[in-house]
């Protein structure tokens, strides 16, 4: 079948340049709208191009995604290569690398949040190099920082690099309207500020790794059973690669009793959102209901936030990553409690921070968050607690 009028002047013409750009499209609809909410119509519909003519350039969707990540580490490691070859002293080396990452991330902010969630998909060959590269750029960023700042201790090295670098990538967290200058100059001050900032001692009894959320035992009721069960299987395999059996057994729950406290798999995960949701809000309204001027506040919700984020880390991963999974009505009612609780923060910042408005005062609040859930979610802790407090108000500083 020949391609259509409409096909040849949706696309290059060059095979390359058109499966560049059908990968391009689809990381940006995976990370909008979740891997496996995207079937490869919509992806065809989106580049001008039909159904069967998508495999002419692709044989499956996960070897869109694959294709799409392997671009984005092919642009990460040409600014790890540049960083190598650029002259200059440290410091300007440095800002040139933040420069390139900033300029990276607001080029393709709408599929950036691949680093995130969506490389969960891939093949093992294709994580690997996905992984690689985005810790080659921590340890370039993280090598140079050594170098401009000698007496740091090295473990604070890479703690600084990888925080500054979830700052400048959480463009690609939000929808907030912004011009690519000011994105460019705000993403710019929050990296270099992060970067720059001091950090007090590190606790030494810390967990290296995330703990799971408490196990409820055997005599406690299915239903919370059941929630508890979800979570970890939900962060590290998705909503669509795990089954209810699957939740069930973890939860000693067998065959059909597990629906009969969840019609389906999305109504436990709505029930899982809305007691994140709970908690968070009661964390943070009772950190905060004794401040007496904005500052306490405001210092008070960063750390309830922070303590919230490294105690329930499950609980909270499942509630940034599995949104388009709900059912459409629980959507809706929670992306109003998501918003409400950046406006909090935005509130807060903008009464301590006059100066900090509109959309560059959203800008510093979802980079602070950004850079809470990348340092508490990791698999391997950098850091802890009190000296993410340090770096989130770094971030709102900028």
């Amino acid at each position: 079948m020949s391609e259509s009028a409409t096909e040849r002047s949706a696309l290059p013409r060059r095979r390359v340049d058109r499966k560049s750009q059908i990968a391009r499209i689809a990381a940006d609809l995976f990370c909008e709208r979740g891997y496996y909410t995207v079937g490869l119509g919509e992806i065809a519909t989106e580049a001008g191009i039909t159904g069967p003519a998508i495999y002419r350039h692709f044989r499956n969707k996960q070897a869109i995604l694959a294709h799409a990540t392997a671009e984005l580490s092919s642009a990460v490691e040409d600014v790890v290569s540049r960083a190598a070859r650029t002259g200059g002293s440290s410091w300007s080396r440095l800002d040139a690398v933040v420069g390139e990452v900033v300029g990276l991330v607001v080029e393709r902010r709408r599929s950036v949040r691949l680093y995130q969630w969506e490389r969960r998909y891939l093949g093992p060959e294709d994580h690997e190099r996905f992984t690689a590269a985005i810790a080659s750029l921590v340890d370039v960023v993280a090598e140079l920082l050594a170098e401009v700042r000698p007496r740091l201790p090295p473990a604070e090295h890479r703690t600084l690099a990888s925080a500054a670098l979830s700052g400048m990538a959480s463009l690609g967290t939000h929808r907030t309207p912004v011009t690519a200058r000011a994105a460019t100059d705000g993403l710019r001050a929050i990296g270099l500020g992060v970067l720059v900032t001091g950090l007090p001692p590190r606790l030494t009894t810390q967990p290296a790794h995330p703990a799971p959320e408490p196990v409820v035992g055997e005599f406690g009721a299915r239903r919370e059973r059941l929630l508890a069960a979800a979570l970890r299987p939900f962060r590290e395999r998705g909503f669509h690669g795990v089954t209810m059996e699957d939740i069930g057994v973890t939860a000693g729950i067998s065959g059909s009793s597990v629906y009969r406290h969840f019609p389906s798999k999305a109504d436990l995960l709505a029930a899982v959102y809305y007691r994140a949701a709970d908690r968070l809000a009661a964390t943070t309204n009772a950190a905060i209901e004794n401040a007496e001027e904005p500052g306490e506040a405001l210092r008070e919700l960063v750390r309830a936030y922070v303590g919230f984020a490294f105690q329930h880390s499950d609980l909270a991963a499942v509630y940034l990553s599995e949104y388009e999974n709900l059912p459409d009505d629980d959507r809706h009612t929670l992306r109003k409690v998501q918003r409400e609780h950046v406006e909090q923060w935005v509130r807060l910042l903008t009464a301590v921070r006059e100066h900090t408005r509109g959309a560059h005062a959203r800008l510093v609040v979802h980079a602070a968050l950004n850079i809470v859930h990348d340092l508490s979610m990791s698999r391997r802790r950098l850091t802890d607690p009190v000296q993410v407090e340090d770096l989130v108000f770094a971030a709102l500083a900028s």
